[in-house]
């Protein structure tokens, strides 16, 4: 008896695991989602959230000026609203509503269960990793498609064709370096220095696990504490028949910066070439000339708004004229993600999912949109179009 309890047990097990991983919606013979057949409307509906933190400041006051802490959601719906105007001087009809992710009241939690989300055709949020969970959760269940423009976060999602992550996660940046060193440094040494954050073994673990690109021969993983640790443990285990590729997997800039100028003194003797985390970006002496002499340092963004081209010089003018102040990139961003996305429901109606990767409308960005899978499953999806950028005795380039 007990024994034919195992087996009824083991058999149940088996079939509920296979429930947990089989794709949710209807699929073809190859595997892809069937979603149901586009509409085209009149007229769309837009539900943003974005952190306005109303409720944290006294409306019947003049302020002098805006709190720090509400610029970048403010910022995030000046994008928006610029590109409201835009799209509808060119004919587009869009009711858009922009809700304060923040508010006591009206948060993410309290508009889902008001139903008031339930008729809209797309959802775009700046919002919290905890929000984003909540609001992908959301659009899956309603299939209603939710666009994150700001965190790379996946918000734990799994099999939600529904769910579009603009900013790219860290393993798509950590991916776009590796392919880079394979094409580019095939024989070189190559060490991969990370920190003892979770963050920094995942970022080994992304480089390590990549399927589509083989760990390079002359590869070796090594924990450091500090930047002495990295001359350390370089002089320990290089061969110095080769030239020498090292990848920085640190988060923190000012680490990341202390670890260049330590390897900075052997960049020829090693012929060193150096990649490091996106969060680089943030190191501005890279363009000094005499900061990293003769060593390349490449790092990944999303985002390069050049301040001199027809696109970023219109949202730059329209935000002036609202705000008065300098544009951050933050505006670029909420700007995008509506121009984007009201563009592919116009072209194809909703749901527009078969057309994510249509970048034909994009504005500054030129979006790489594509299914993230596991085993063949949609798990999200997800903008893969990264930069590379390379500074070399101060000048940059990209690719």
């Amino acid at each position: 008896m007990t024994k034919y309890l195992l087996v009824i047990f083991f058999t149940v097990t088996c079939l509920v695991g296979y429930a947990q991983r089989k794709q949710p919606f209807e699929t073809d013979s190859k595997g892809n989602i069937i979603y149901e057949n586009p509409v085209k409307k009149e007229r769309y509906k837009i539900a943003v959230f974005t952190p306005l933190y109303l409720d944290s400041i006294d409306l019947e006051k003049n302020l002098a000026h805006i709190p720090k802490f509400m610029m970048p959601g403010l910022d995030f719906y000046q994008g928006i609203q610029i590109a409201a105007d835009t799209l509808r001087s060119q004919g587009f009809k869009l009711d858009i509503y922009i809700h304060d992710s923040k508010s006591n009241y009206l948060n993410v939690q309290n508009m889902i269960e008001s139903d008031k989300l339930d008729s809209m055709d797309l959802i775009i949020g700046n919002a919290t990793v905890s929000d984003l969970k909540i609001l992908a959760e959301f659009a899956k269940s309603k299939k209603i498609n939710f666009v994150s423009a700001v965190s790379p976060s996946d918000a734990e999602q799994t099999n939600n064709p529904f769910f579009t992550i603009l900013q790219p996660r860290l393993a798509s940046h950590i991916e776009k370096m590796h392919r880079h060193i394979n094409a580019r440094h095939p024989e070189d040494n190559v060490f991969y220095f990370y920190g003892n954050s979770q963050s920094e073994k995942n970022g080994l673990n992304y480089f390590q696990n990549d399927v589509m690109n083989s760990v390079p021969g002359r590869f070796k993983a090594i924990e450091i504490t500090d930047e002495n640790g990295v001359l350390y443990q370089l002089k320990k285990n290089i061969d110095t028949n080769y030239n020498t590729t090292i990848f920085l997997g640190v988060l923190d800039p000012s680490t990341t910066y202390k670890y260049l100028k330590t390897l900075a003194p052997l960049a020829d003797k090693y012929n060193l070439t150096v990649y490091c985390m996106p969060t680089t970006e943030a190191i501005k002496s890279l363009s000094k000339t005499d900061e990293f002499p003769n060593m390349p340092v490449y790092y990944t963004t999303a985002y390069i708004i050049d301040k001199i081209t027809p696109a970023s010089i219109y949202i730059t003018k329209k935000y002036k004229a609202r705000m008065g102040g300098l544009t951050s990139d933050i505006v670029y961003k909420g700007f995008e993600s509506l121009y984007y996305f009201a563009n592919l429901m116009k072209k194809y109606g909703v749901p527009f999912n078969e057309h994510l990767s249509d970048n034909s409308n994009s504005f500054i960005t030129p979006y790489k949109i594509m299914p993230v899978k596991d085993k063949g499953i949609l798990q999200f999806n997800e903008n893969k179009f990264l930069y590379l950028m390379k500074y070399e005795n101060g000048i940059m380039s990209y690719e």
